[in-house]
């Protein structure tokens, strides 16, 4: 399993859940827990006249009989289809908020190659200790930074961790799929960041990780919702020790406007299980908005570094 992956299991279950030990040195680990979370989303309105035919559709798939699978296969690569080329088409701006059990509050702006990826402490937190671990006093504040800022007049991936005022630089990765076990594994947790989300979504749909599976109402709005096939993984022996548990198991799930073809919402869900510890379940929800490409929304797409934030080889460098 990759490091990515450890680090991503360290910071859902270990930096929030307040009953498992954290091993030293674990925690400066989580510098490198949302590198693959880039994003660069091209995003307009689709056309609304397709949103009847997919709803008759979904209508259709819903009767079941012989050949209710072939339906859902069409329904499913044609909502897909949809997605990608709403993502694909015009610029907006992409604003997210992530919540979670065990999350601090995540903020997300994405404008083409511009991102800025943030995730907070949260209340139950508190101030981050210069190890990256809770002090459980304080209010919410910044832990890590990744995506691009101004450097030189050009745009350039950085990693920022706030706890210790430490900076890197930070390569872009390649795009990622939930056809990996790794990949579904990372979409249990806040949403996976890509340069190219539009393949992201092809190549997701294209080993049949997704399906649609209807309608949901939202915020009072509807929705086409594409739910991610579950997956199930053993642990690692060091993650493994660190929360006295044997296995893991992601699911996710997309919901879309039916006019639009945009997502509104991803939700995650992580499991442990199968060690001496008590099972443990987090879970992640991310609304989305999509913003005109003022000035103003463009901005908040860039990291700033901090002045007085020393530079490190890597955000896991002492």
């Amino acid at each position: 399993m990759s490091l990515d992956m450890e680090d991503l299991l360290r910071s859902g279950m270990e930096r929030f859940a307040e009953d498992v030990p954290v091993p030293r040195g674990l925690a400066r680990r989580a510098a490198r827990v949302h590198q693959r979370r880039r994003m660069a989303v091209r995003a307009a309105a689709g056309t609304g006249t397709a949103a009847v035919a997919v709803a008759v559709v979904i209508a259709a798939a819903g009767g079941g009989g012989a050949g209710g699978g072939a339906v859902q296969a069409h329904t499913t690569a044609y909502v897909i289809g949809r997605v990608e080329k709403a993502l694909a088409s015009q610029h907006l701006v992409l604003r997210g908020l992530t919540t979670g059990n065990r999350w601090g509050p995540v903020t997300t702006w994405v404008y083409g190659p511009r991102n800025r990826f943030e995730e907070f402490t949260g209340s139950g937190c508190g101030h981050a200790l210069p190890d990256g671990s809770c002090s459980h006093r304080g209010g919410s504040e910044r832990y890590l930074a990744e995506g691009t800022a101004l450097i030189g007049g050009k745009l350039t991936g950085v990693y920022i961790t706030y706890f210790d005022r430490k900076w890197s630089l930070s390569p872009e990765s390649a795009t990622p799929s939930a056809c990996s076990t790794t990949g579904a594994l990372e979409m249990g947790g806040p949403p996976i960041m890509t340069s190219n989300w539009p393949a992201f979504i092809h190549a997701t749909i294209a080993c049949g990780a997704a399906t649609v599976t209807g309608h949901v109402q939202i915020n009072g709005a509807d929705t086409l919702r594409i739910t991610g096939s579950p997956v199930t993984a053993k642990l690692p022996p060091g993650e493994a020790k660190a929360v006295r548990e044997k296995w893991v198991r992601a699911q996710w799930t997309l919901y879309v406007d039916p006019t639009t073809y945009l997502p509104v919402r991803m939700t995650g869900s992580t499991d442990t299980f199968g060690g001496p510890a008590p099972s443990s379940h987090s879970t992640t929800v991310t609304d989305m908005q999509w913003l005109q490409p003022t000035a103003a929304n463009i901005a908040k797409a860039t990291v700033t570094i901090p002045a007085g934030f020393r530079q490190v080889g890597s955000p896991a460098d002492q």
